[in-house]
């Protein structure tokens, strides 16, 4: 499938602020259970669009969490534990 360039971006932004495939979908005209099979999919246009604004929103967020880790936050070093066991389990596979 072949999106617009507007269409990619309002992807991209719309997955920086974390909001749902579905309504990613229903904002640029796509059909929701076919957006969602095109991320899943782990491959093409969308995939790479939506999984690079859910990155650029994510960033921040972890930059974030890591100061406050940082500074003593103790809910932030537990998160920043969790991340971190995360990835180690992704790295496995």
């Amino acid at each position: 499938m072949h999106l617009q360039e507007e269409q990619l971006n309002e992807i991209r932004e719309m997955a920086k602020l974390f909001f749902s495939p579905d309504d990613i979908a229903m904002n640029i005209g796509m059909d929701p259970e076919e957006f969602r099979f095109e991320i899943h999919s782990g491959a093409g246009e969308i995939f790479s669009a939506f999984k690079q604004g859910w990155l650029q929103g994510e960033i921040p967020l972890r930059k974030s969490i890591a100061r406050a880790a940082e500074n003593g936050s103790n809910p932030a070093q537990l998160k920043m534990l969790d991340l971190k066991k995360e990835s180690e389990l992704k790295l496995e596979l």
